[in-house]
This record gives C-alpha cells, sequence and structure tokens, in this order.
C-alpha cells in the first residue's frame, strides 16, 4: 500500500499561515490536495497538522484521516522526518502500507510522473527519494557580502575558475519525499535525488518565492488549455 502524509504547521513564519494562503481564491493546501488526488497513485492520504484551523479549512477534503500533532511537533525545531515517523506510529495501528510519501501544501507544481518516478528509485530499504533543482551558477563562486556593500568570495580559490569546468550543484525543490517506513527510521537513510527541469518547482519560504511559483503556475495552466 501506498500512503500520502500532508504534513500542515499552522503557525508559519516568514509566510504568515503559508499553507492556507489563497491561490485563485482557494487555500493552497486544497489546490495541492485535489491535484494529488487526481494523480490516483495513493491508496490513502492523510494529513498532519497542529492547526485547529487548518482541520476547520480541510473539512470537506477527503483525507483519510486527520493526526493532530503535540505541541512539541508544531515548533520551528520540529523536522519533517520527525512529524511523519509520528504519522506513521499512528497510522501503522490501522493500515497496513509499506511506501510513504511526505507532500507540502504549497507543492501545487507538482507533477504525477515526478512522483511515480520517485517511486521507481526505491531500490533499497534505507532509499530516501526527493526532487532536486541545479543551482543557476557556481555555489564555489558565491559572495558574501559585508558593511558597506563590501564583497568576498566565499571560497577564494574558485575565483577565477571557469564556470564550465565546476560541476553542478543542486538543492531540495521542497516538494515532497518518498521512502518505505523502513526508510523514514533508517538513522542512515541513502539519499537519492530525482533531478527537476528548470522553473517546474519552486521551495517557497518567503513572498518573492511564493509570487514566482504563482506566475509559474499560471503559465502551466494556460499551456495545458491550449494543448
Amino acid at each position: 500500500m501506498k500512503i500520502a502524509i500532508f504534513i500542515a504547521r499552522g503557525n508559519s513564519k516568514r509566510i504568515k499561515n503559508k499553507n492556507i494562503k489563497l491561490l485563485n481564491g482557494i487555500p493552497v493546501i486544497k489546490k495541492t490536495f485535489k491535484l494529488v488526488s487526481s494523480f490516483n497513485i495513493f491508496d490513502k492520504i492523510f494529513l498532519s497538522t497542529d492547526s485547529q484551523k487548518i482541520i476547520n479549512i480541510c473539512d470537506d477534503l477527503k483525507f483519510d484521516e486527520v493526526i493532530k500533532r503535540p505541541k512539541n511537533l508544531g515548533k520551528n525545531s520540529a523536522t519533517t522526518n520527525q512529524v511523519i515517523i509520528h504519522s506513521i506510529d499512528i497510522l501503522k495501528k490501522k493500515f497496513n502500507f509499506k511506501h510513504v510519501c511526505c507532500i507540502y501544501p504549497c507543492s501545487f507544481l507538482i507533477e504525477k510522473k515526478d512522483i511515480l518516478n520517485s517511486f521507481k528509485f526505491l531500490k533499497n530499504k534505507k532509499d530516501f527519494v526527493f526532487p532536486i533543482l541545479a543551482y543557476p551558477e557556481p555555489i564555489e563562486q558565491a559572495l558574501k557580502i559585508s558593511n558597506q556593500n563590501k564583497i568576498k568570495y566565499v571560497f577564494p580559490k574558485y575565483s577565477k575558475k571557469n564556470t564550465q569546468n565546476l560541476k553542478k550543484k543542486y538543492y531540495d525543490a521542497g516538494q515532497f519525499y518518498t521512502s518505505t517506513v523502513d526508510g523514514w527510521n533508517a538513522k542512515n537513510k541513502r539519499l537519492k535525488g530525482l533531478i527537476l527541469k528548470k522553473y517546474s518547482a519552486v521551495d517557497i519560504d518567503d513572498i518573492e518565492d511564493w509570487n514566482f511559483a504563482t506566475y509559474l503556475y499560471k503559465k502551466k495552466n494556460e499551456k495545458n488549455k491550449k494543448e
């Protein structure tokens, strides 16, 4: 059995109420839930949250169960892994499942093919798969800024290197994580990256990220209507 768990903390800091922010007049968690549901990949879809407000907003959605987190898992210090393990421990008393996909509510650009491919990457019980995006420029040539706008290279030895001689580096796209129950519980996970195309995902941390993601969402929908 494959299950998905939406994790939606109520007290987001950088974007207030990010997980229920309106996208075309609809709370974003509803948009993403309906999209993921339409993929018909998962046998059951659950919600983990510390917020009664989010529970109320999602009341009309067909989550198979809502898991109310304890207060300590609603803090900034709580990790995604801790939240998912908490859900797994509750759900395994009622359901028999092997594969668990954690999905962030703001992943409204998510693609069915990427989730399906993530399951194909699971070859070992410790495998842990998530989508990644390439940094637009070599991180070896990163700059840091100090007082009076003075800049320095973070890694001076790479400052004069040709960019084509530096290997691409990647970062977490912030959409979903796929593994088995064993993988989520493993201390030494075997991390595997699913490379996404440029502009196919946005890790939303601030309002500029949100604006860019919603722009891409609009363009994506316009393209789909034409096809």
